[in-house]
C-alpha cells in the first residue's frame, strides 16, 4: 500500500526533556487520523515536526514516498504547497478581509493573479457553507465558527492533499462544532483529502476519525480505527474517553 505520510523511528528533545522517542505513523489517501493524548503529550511537536516546522532529532519524515527529513529549505517550500493548516485559534490575517485571507497561499505560494485567486477563494468560501456577502469582511467581524470556516477554506484554497487540523472544534459550541465536524469529513471524504488531526474534544474524535492513535511518553502506545476505539479495553483508552480521574494516566508511582 502506498502511504502519503509515512514516520519512522521521530525522536524530538528539549534539552533534557525527550517528548518525541520512536513515534512511527502512517497515513493513506483519503484517510483521517487523529492523535490524541493527554495535555504536554507531544501532540503539537509531532504535527511541527512532520511539517518540518521543528527539527527532529531523528527518524525520518516521508510525504508519498519522498523523505523530507533532510531537504533544502527550497525544497520544503514546494512541499508545503500541497500542505493545508487548519490552526487552533483559525490563526486568520487581522488585517486582510475574508477573501484577502482565503487567497493568501495562491497568491504568494503559486502566485496566482489576484483576479483568478479570487475565483478560487469564493469557490472555497463556498465549500465550507460560506457566501460571497463576506467575502470583505474582516476577521474580527466574524463569529468564532465561521472564523473557522474561512480558516477551513483557506487551509483547502490550494486544493492540498493533505490537511493538519490543530483543535478545530476549542472554543465552538457543540452545534457549531457539530458543523465543523461535518465539514472535515467532507473534505476527507469528498475532496479526498487525507487529514491528521489533534483533538481533546471526544464527540469530535468519534465523529472525524478513520484511525487513532494515543501518544504517551513518547510514543503511540495504541492504534485502531474508530470502531476498535469504542470496544478496546485498553485502560489508557477507556480512561481518556470517559474521563475518569483513576488510571494509567493518573496513577502513577
Amino acid at each position: 500500500m502506498k502511504f502519503v505520510i509515512e514516520v519512522d523511528n521521530l525522536t524530538k528533545s528539549f534539552g533534557k526533556n525527550k517528548v518525541l522517542q520512536g513515534v512511527n505513523l502512517r497515513l493513506s489517501k483519503g484517510e483521517s487520523y487523529v492523535i490524541i493524548g493527554g495535555s504536554g503529550s507531544g501532540k503539537s511537536v509531532l504535527t511541527k515536526c512532520i511539517l518540518r516546522l521543528l527539527e527532529p532529532n531523528s527518524g525520518t519524515i516521508k510525504f508519498d514516498g519522498k523523505d523530507i527529513t533532510n531537504i533544502s529549505q527550497k525544497e520544503l517550500f514546494k512541499t508545503r504547497l500541497k500542505r493545508g493548516v487548519l490552526y487552533q485559534g483559525g490563526a486568520l490575517f487581522d488585517s486582510m478581509n475574508v477573501i484577502d485571507n482565503v487567497s493568501f497561499g495562491l497568491v504568494y505560494g503559486y502566485g496566482m493573479p489576484v483576479k483568478d485567486a479570487y475565483k478560487v477563494a469564493i469557490e472555497k468560501l463556498e465549500a465550507v457553507d460560506l457566501s460571497e456577502d463576506i467575502a470583505k469582511i474582516f476577521p474580527s467581524e466574524l463569529s468564532g465558527g465561521m472564523q473557522k470556516r474561512v480558516a477551513l477554506a483557506r487551509a483547502i484554497a490550494t486544493d492540498p492533499n493533505i490537511i493538519f487540523f490543530d483543535e478545530p472544534t476549542t472554543g465552538l459550541d457543540p452545534i457549531t462544532s457539530g458543523t465543523i465536524n461535518d465539514l472535515i469529513v467532507r473534505c476527507t471524504k469528498d475532496m479526498q483529502i487525507s487529514a491528521i488531526s489533534i483533538t481533546h474534544d471526544i464527540n469530535s474524535l468519534k465523529h472525524i476519525s478513520d484511525r487513532v492513535g494515543l501518544l504517551y511518553n513518547g510514543k503511540i502506545i495504541w492504534e485502531g480505527t474508530n470502531k476498535e476505539l469504542l470496544k478496546t479495553d485498553n485502560p489508557y483508552i477507556v480512561q481518556f474517553i470517559n474521563g475518569n480521574p483513576n488510571g494509567p494516566f493518573t496513577n502513577q508511582d
